[in-house]
């Protein structure tokens, strides 16, 4: 019974070895992203009070209202993903006030389906202006980091070449598997 013990013990710390390193392996991979939620998450914060400010407390038309928070969240948010989230593969090219103008013109790419999402929620179906906010922010939230992906991280290869790249890259772990079997 000691033996088992002892095995099981092993196999335990094993099994919390490989979870931490896996753990650890996945925020190396993806750390752009939860970095890029955590601020996106405040920024989208900012939009959302602004808006219930602007359109709830001073009774500011939709279209305003949005404008507003969008132009508001989006400074803070040019200055999150610049200066803590796409710190890795940085583009260096590109001057500060490039990015910013490439970074605004898909930001107002987002504010058409943005504001038209505002605009069904609120006038057309009169649901919860905070409710649909939400589900604005989470909508329109996906897009911006497809985008902002684009404006800050040098693009080595089109996403094409990184498929075939990742491709090659599993199948030579899989020969090599093979091999030492």
């Amino acid at each position: 019974m000691d033996k088992n013990m002892q095995q099981n013990k092993r196999a335990v710390v094993s099994d919390e070895k490989n979870i931490r390193h896996l753990g650890q392996k996945l925020m190396r991979r993806h750390r752009n992203l939860c970095v890029y939620m955590l601020f996106g998450f405040v920024a989208a914060l900012i939009n959302t009070v602004a808006f219930m400010i602007l359109h709830q407390w001073w009774h500011s038309a939709v279209v305003i209202s949005n404008t507003i928070a969008f132009i508001v969240s989006n400074l803070a948010s040019f200055y999150f993903n610049q200066k803590a989230v796409f710190i890795n593969n940085v583009d260096h090219e590109h001057s500060t006030w490039h990015k910013l103008v490439a970074f605004f013109t898909y930001r107002i790419i987002s504010l058409i389906p943005d504001t038209l999402i505002m605009l069904v929620g609120l006038s057309w179906l009169h649901l919860n202006a905070l409710l649909v906010k939400i589900i604005d922010q989470i909508l329109v939230g996906i897009f911006n980091y497809l985008t902002t992906r684009s404006v800050f991280q040098k693009q080595e290869h089109t996403m094409i070449e990184r498929a075939k790249i990742r491709l090659e890259q599993q199948k030579e772990k899989h020969e090599h598997k093979k091999s030492n079997e």
